[in-house]
């Protein structure tokens, strides 16, 4: 029986896929074929420690989070655009295994199956909408039963508080007081966990650009010379606004590293293109 050649593509921001259930998911990948490719969306260092080890030990790819004011749905579109770039300039594989937020996957799984693709799904609690348009699906044991998903697996957890005893009201605390003429500054409150969460880019016309070009791209077939002035003017849009963000000192020189990575992704996709053209 020929070997699978699966692309993985896991959406980690949306999807709350911890340590010990990425795990048994690559075991059972690894079981039908070869993970040739593998890519995670949302990604952040600090955020998503536990896969730190497989993405140096393997080379794979991230994405970066991407938090817009505007939001459309939890469906990471990157993940529509990489699907259907990887299906025409990577044709060996053969086998898609996705595991995204709450989105319609439909357009993109009719596009893959019709190509000859198999696609697999996950136990997510977004997988209703989609579910019945996949080949196969796996069920992870361990999605959702630790909370791991957006910590390293080395920290410890806080340990359990003991039930607490009765005791007598505690004294008033001391009060100390001083007299000076120095003003006095509170101390600043911790920065939350997550404060990764907030907004990369909080530009409502940058966030409707690139759903627009996310949606053009995934309705073009590279593998033909179909819709070549479709083509041609969605490459010349891109290029626009990767010149005219960077020309504003955003973009390619971005001060935010995310911002740029953005930038980084789209002007591979014109290359693709290009290619393909």
């Amino acid at each position: 029986m020929k070997e699978k050649k699966i692309a993985l593509l896991v959406d980690v921001d949306n999807v709350k896929i911890g340590g010990e259930a990425f795990d048994e998911l690559y075991d059972k990948l690894t079981a039908m074929g070869d993970v040739v490719y593998c890519k995670f969306y949302g990604y952040n260092d600090r955020k998503h420690l536990y896969l730190s080890e497989v993405i140096a030990k393997y080379g794979y790819e991230t994405a970066p989070f991407m938090r817009f004011k505007k939001r459309y749905s939890q469906l990471d579109s990157r993940i529509l655009v990489d699907a259907v770039r990887l299906s025409y300039t990577k044709p060996e594989i053969d086998t898609y295994c996705i595991v995204a937020g709450d989105g319609d996957l439909i357009p993109l799984l009719v596009e893959l199956k019709s190509s000859g693709k198999t696609v697999i799904d996950v136990n997510t609690e977004y997988q209703e909408m989609n579910y019945h348009m996949f080949d196969t699906h796996i069920t992870l044991n361990k999605i959702n039963s630790s909370n791991d998903a957006y910590t390293s697996r080395g920290k410890k957890s806080a340990p359990a508080k003991k039930p607490a005893k009765k005791a007598a009201p505690a004294p008033a605390p001391r009060v100390t007081t001083t007299t000076t003429t120095t003003k006095t500054y509170s101390k600043p409150a911790p920065v939350e966990e997550d404060y990764y969460e907030e907004t990369a880019y909080d530009n409502d016309q940058l966030s409707e650009m690139l759903k627009d070009i996310t949606d053009r791209y995934s309705e073009l077939d590279f593998s033909d010379n179909s819709d070549i002035d479709k083509k041609v003017e969605l490459i010349k849009d891109i290029e626009v606004l990767i010149d005219d963000e960077t020309k504003k000192g955003e973009g390619l020189n971005s001060k935010n590293a995310d911002v740029r990575q953005i930038f980084v992704e789209l002007q591979n996709i014109v290359d693709d293109m290009k290619n393909a053209l």
